[in-house]
């Protein structure tokens, strides 16, 4: 197999699912986290929705919070972003994890964004650091971890420098199934709606972004997972980065769960007893003690 048809399988995660047959998995998925969005819009939670952070169409985000929450700027806010490789899916379906956050005390902003092809991956970056800027000065929150699936996981991974220089209100971040470096993409299906090319390649990818990283500045702590199911390249990706921000000096929590895939392992945290949602909700909660 060549390198190109390689990457095509590598990073098609819907091919390393062991539960469901490969083509049905990206519809079963957008199912079943439908199904739980839509029970939480029903709910009797506190909500605030389509809150506008930017100019485009997509730039809107929803705040889940109990009320005790709502005039408290302190209070931890899990930023959650969506994946969909950077062209697909909404905030609308992606608050899966609320539930289990706010009976934590832990507020849940979902936030939408513009998607390719209408916009470049670049700008696509830039809307993320709109929504932080709109968190910490608009909204005012005070302790925010900034968390992400997928694409969601590479969006926010380019905020880690952003965080450290701008915003010190960013305490952490949760990235799951991420990628981190975008060249294997470059001669994939996937970048037929990116339109990557080797410079925006590179200027896109985490691992050169961060390479301004200061070592003596203060760091965020940082939880970085992956599925067993996740294919051999989101792994390596995910090990990768880790070995690359602990050599930049932050502290990282490398996880890999067992027994979900790259779709379930975000589907599950509805789930209270799931291992992950009570890994990020010990995460969170630790690094804020910690901090104090």
């Amino acid at each position: 197999m060549n390198e190109k048809y390689e990457n095509e399988v590598l990073y098609s995660p819907s091919k390393w699912c062991k539960r469901i047959e490969h083509n049905s998995v990206v519809k079963h998925h957008i199912n079943t986290v439908r199904k739980i969005c839509q029970k939480i819009k029903t709910s009797q939670l506190n909500k605030s929705t389509n809150i506008r952070y930017g100019l485009g169409d997509q730039q809107l985000l929803d705040i889940y919070e109990n009320k005790s929450m709502k005039s408290n700027s302190s209070t931890p806010s899990f930023v959650y972003i969506h994946g969909g490789y950077w062209q697909e899916l909404e905030k609308d379906i992606s608050a899966y994890c609320v539930e289990p956050l706010i009976n934590s005390e832990i507020r849940v902003i979902v936030p939408g964004y513009d998607l390719a092809p209408k916009i470049s991956l670049g700008e696509i970056i830039d809307e993320i650091r709109q929504l932080l800027s709109f968190l910490v000065n608009n909204l005012m929150f005070e302790n925010i971890w900034l968390g992400g699936h997928s694409a969601g996981a590479h969006l926010a991974a380019c905020m880690i420098l952003t965080a450290q220089q701008d915003f010190p209100e960013i305490k952490g971040f949760v990235l799951i199934s991420g990628i981190y470096d975008l060249k294997p993409l470059l001669d994939t299906s996937i970048n037929s709606g990116l339109q990557l090319n080797e410079t925006s390649c590179v200027e896109c990818s985490p691992l050169h972004i961060l390479k301004g990283l200061n070592k003596s500045r203060r760091t965020s702590e940082i939880l970085i997972v992956t599925a067993e199911d996740d294919s051999p390249a989101f792994k390596q990706q995910t090990s990768q980065f880790r070995k690359f921000l602990v050599s930049r000096g932050l502290i990282v929590k490398e996880e890999c769960v067992a027994g979900v895939d790259h779709f379930n392992i975000v589907e599950n945290l509805s789930d209270k007893d799931f291992f992950l949602t009570k890994l990020i909700i010990k995460f969170i909660l630790n690094s804020l003690c910690s901090k104090d």
